[in-house]
């Protein structure tokens, strides 16, 4: 029996083949959208403690969490409490999240924002910027080591910070 990261994956990696896009048009759109924020540079800026701070409206394993949230409002209440960075889901099917979220998340503040999603290929990667976003996760317990390597490698060259999720010694 999978895990829920396993179907979840199993779903974004069906979306990706399916994906045809080309990738130079995708790739010259991104490069004309405005400057990221500086994702990595908010969380060294801080003296003591940074925060990312979450935009997550349900979880697979728990359900609604905050269905009705509005990005907005939650957006600039965690940068009025001094949160440093945002991270929001994106994930429509299995967290209930969107672009339209990030988007207005990101319009709303003056913070970085992570698009926190299962990113599995490089059009996974180009529209985290199309999007508007500062920084894309990559877990490491979904990639092997040559699409971790491939995809940083993307989000670097166009600009994108790179945030790496591991959950254990074995991932790092």
């Amino acid at each position: 029996m999978g895990t829920y990261l396993d179907s979840i994956l199993e779903h974004h990696r069906l979306v990706a083949e399916a994906d045809h896009r080309p990738i130079e048009a995708l790739l010259a759109e991104a490069m004309h959208m405005p400057g990221p924020r500086g994702f990595a540079t908010a969380l060294r800026a801080q003296p003591n403690l940074a925060v990312i701070a979450e935009i997550k409206r349900r979880s697979p394993s728990k359900g609604d969490l905050f269905a009705d949230l509005d990005p907005v409002a939650l957006a600039q209440a965690y940068e009025t409490g001094g949160a440093s960075c945002l991270s929001v889901l994106t994930d429509s099917p299995h967290f209930g999240g969107s672009v339209a979220d990030l988007q207005s998340a990101r319009n709303a503040t003056s913070l970085p924002v992570v698009r926190k999603d299962f990113t599995v290929s490089d059009r996974d990667v180009l529209d985290t910027r199309i999007m508007g976003a500062d920084c894309v996760l990559l877990i490491a317990a979904a990639l092997d080591e040559g699409e971790l390597i491939a995809l940083h490698e993307r989000a670097t060259s166009i600009g994108l910070d790179v945030l790496v999720e591991i959950h254990d010694e074995a991932e790092l």
